[in-house]
């Protein structure tokens, strides 16, 4: 496997830099000023990583919300918010 799909599947499972560059053995100072500056090919996929699996999550969440769970219709409640905010 390639060093970013790699990161992309780490970021994915919400590894920390650190733990992410240990398992590399990338240094872990380097890899955050990229993921900070968001430009280079690790930033993308560690970002990519990150959202596919938020997108994963909110999607659930949204369903159990459309199902009538209190604590998730809470937390979609804050998605809309943060969303209209953003607008």
């Amino acid at each position: 496997m390639d060093e970013i799909t790699q990161i992309e599947e780490y970021a994915g499972l919400f590894l920390t830099v650190d733990e992410i560059a240990l398992l590399m053995n990338i240094d872990a100072s380097e890899f955050r000023r990229d993921i900070r500056h968001g430009k280079s090919d690790r930033a993308k996929a560690y970002l990519r990583g990150k959202l596919k699996s938020i997108v994963e999550i909110r999607r659930q969440t949204v369903m159990f919300a459309k199902k009538g769970s209190p604590a998730a219709e809470n937390l979609v409640n804050g998605y809309i918010l943060k969303q209209q905010q953003n607008e």
